[in-house]
């Protein structure tokens, strides 16, 4: 009887081991799990705010982009794109030469084609672009026929430019034709000025 209640008692006392380990382990697993979940919210939340990009609204505001200083800059647009007297020649030289293209404001450097190669080239198209044109007649198959420039009240200001361009277009093999405002050619007679060929007649 003695004996059995030995074995019993050491039964109790295993028991009694075995459950206080597996209390005290699940006790110390359950503090871990919640260190853990404490450590990796506070990395979570760290690296969450590091990637979000943190913008500085008023130097945001500042700091103007190139296109957006150039759209600040510009101006309302034109009442007209050509004025009265130039809106007068443009339907005088449609009318005249209906079988062909006209063309205002353009530049030297669209008409002729600039010398050289390279950085030379790009020179002498900027050069050719500081000359304006005020109407080009094209046939067509938009070939340049002819230059159409407007006699302006600067005159003699201009008497340079006009020379230049003049001998530039001649050397191109394109005609220039000079109209004053004041003494604009008849209908009849523009197509003679322009491609060298008279009005033909209807019948």
């Amino acid at each position: 009887m003695a004996w059995y209640l030995f074995l019993l008692a050491v039964a109790g006392g295993v028991a009694f081991s075995i459950w206080n380990y597996r209390r005290k382990a699940a006790a110390s697993g359950a503090a871990s799990k919640a260190r853990f979940e404490k450590m990796f919210k506070g990395q979570a939340a760290a690296g969450a705010a590091s990637d979000v990009p943190v913008i500085s609204r008023p130097e945001a505001a500042t700091r103007a982009t190139p296109m957006a200083q150039a759209a600040a800059s510009i101006s309302p647009p034109r009442e007209r794109f050509l004025g009265q007297s130039e809106t007068l020649i443009y339907y005088l030289l449609k009318t005249g030469v209906p079988d062909h293209e006209v063309f205002a404001n353009t530049t030297l450097a669209l008409v002729v084609g600039a010398p050289g190669n390279g950085r030379d080239r790009e020179q002498q198209v900027r050069r050719l672009s500081q000359y304006q044109l005020d109407f080009v007649i094209c046939d067509k198959s938009m070939r340049v026929v002819a230059v159409v420039d407007v006699e302006s009240a600067a005159g003699a200001g201009t008497a340079g430019d006009q020379s230049f361009k003049s001998g530039i277009l001649r050397q191109a093999g394109i005609r220039v034709v000079r109209v004053s405002p004041a003494a604009l050619p008849r209908r009849e007679q523009v197509r003679a000025l322009i491609i060298g060929e008279p009005q033909q007649k209807d019948g």
